[in-house]
C-alpha cells in the first residue's frame, strides 16, 4: 500500500473517532505501535490528509459516523446505570436519557396564523347637487320647526 492510499485510509479511521488519532492510525498499524504514534502526530497536520477530509466532510461522509439515536441512549443508559453515581448526577442523566428517548414532552407553542384581511367600505351617499342639498336642508329644518310648535 502506498502512502497516499495510507493516508486515506488513516482519514477513513480519523473519521470514526476525530478525536483519537492515535485509536485511528492504531487501526491503520496494528503491528506497528511506533510508527502509528508518529502518524498519529503528524498525519492530522498533513495537508493531504486534511484536503481528504474536508473532502469527506463535503461530502457528508462524516455524519454516517455518528452515533444513531438508539446508540447515543444506550450510551447514556451505561452511564446512569454506574453504581458510583450521585444521586444529583444520576438525575442529570436520567433527565437527558428521558429527553433522548422522548419520556418527557416539551410545551409546544401553537402560533395561529390564520390572518383575516378585512376590507372597510365606505358608503357614501349621493345627496345631488349643492342646490338640491340646500332645499333638503331647508324644508328639514321648516319640517322641524313646525313640528316643535
Amino acid at each position: 500500500m502506498t502512502e497516499k492510499e495510507e493516508k486515506e485510509e488513516f482519514v477513513r479511521f480519523l473519521l470514526e473517532t476525530p478525536d483519537e488519532p492515535f485509536t485511528a492510525a492504531l487501526k491503520l498499524f496494528p503491528e506497528d505501535t511506533g510508527r502509528a504514534l508518529r502518524v498519529a502526530h503528524e498525519w492530522p497536520n498533513d495537508k493531504e490528509v486534511r484536503a481528504s477530509m474536508r473532502a469527506r466532510m463535503s461530502e457528508g461522509e462524516e455524519e454516517d459516523f455518528l452515533p444513531t439515536k438508539a446508540e447515543l441512549a444506550r450510551k447514556v443508559w451505561a452511564k446512569m446505570n454506574k453504581e458510583t453515581l450521585e444521586p444529583d448526577e444520576f438525575t442529570k442523566i436520567a433527565r437527558l436519557y428521558g429527553e433522548i428517548r422522548g419520556f418527557i414532552e416539551k410545551p409546544t407553542t401553537n402560533i395561529n396564523t390564520n390572518t383575516q384581511v378585512l376590507s372597510p367600505v365606505m358608503v357614501v351617499k349621493d345627496s345631488g347637487s349643492d342646490d338640491e342639498w340646500e332645499k333638503k336642508l331647508a324644508a328639514q329644518q321648516n319640517k322641524l320647526l313646525n313640528a316643535s310648535e
